[in-house]
């Protein structure tokens, strides 16, 4: 007696299949179209939570252009998504200079595939050890804090209370004895 073994899908096996990767895709999709609402709705604090979710080497990057009416995701130097811009005007973005007075940020341009330079004018980074971009953002009469570790974006009404929060005065040792218990 001849046994017939079974080695090929049925058609009804392989619609299944479909469909289940489909729902995946479909969630998938549904998922990264939510995190650019969520910064629509929750506002720039929320920016890098579209960084979530995406494996990177050295870097995953949020870099705006065209004073920032043109915004896109990169994944280790290379564009992979365009994403609409959270700004509705220019930000102004400070960071402390090395001399510790608060100095205007200016981004390294951006080339096109034709060399020709473009005027990035926000950049938000995240870093493989999670660390992220940290400075002040000045926007529509508000003042984000982007911090380096740990610490959600703060957003405050004044320079000068942004300015306290940034101080990395309070969470970076000033001299040896602060590291020696």
């Amino acid at each position: 007696m001849k046994t017939v073994s079974k080695s090929s899908f049925t058609l009804f096996e392989l619609l299944i299949v479909i469909l289940i990767i489909s729902i995946i895709y479909a969630i998938f999709v549904q998922k990264l179209s939510n995190k650019e609402s969520v910064v629509k709705s929750k506002g720039i604090e929320a920016v890098g939570e579209l960084l979530e979710g995406f494996e990177f080497n050295s870097s995953a990057d949020i870099i705006c252009t065209d004073s920032c009416k043109e915004c896109a995701i990169y994944i280790d130097g290379k564009k992979v998504k365009e994403i609409p811009s959270p700004f509705e005007k220019e930000p102004k973005i400070y960071d402390f200079d090395i001399h510790g007075l608060l100095s205007r940020v200016t981004f390294t341009p951006l080339f096109d595939e034709n060399d020709n330079p473009k005027e990035v004018c926000f950049k938000y980074s995240l870093y493989p050890n999670r660390s992220k971009s940290s400075y002040i953002m000045e926007y529509k009469d508000k003042y984000y804090v982007f911090f380096a570790y740990l610490h959600p974006v703060e957003k405050t009404e004044s320079i000068q209370k942004a300015q306290e929060l940034y101080d990395p005065s309070q969470w970076v040792p000033t001299d040896s004895s602060e590291y020696n218990p």
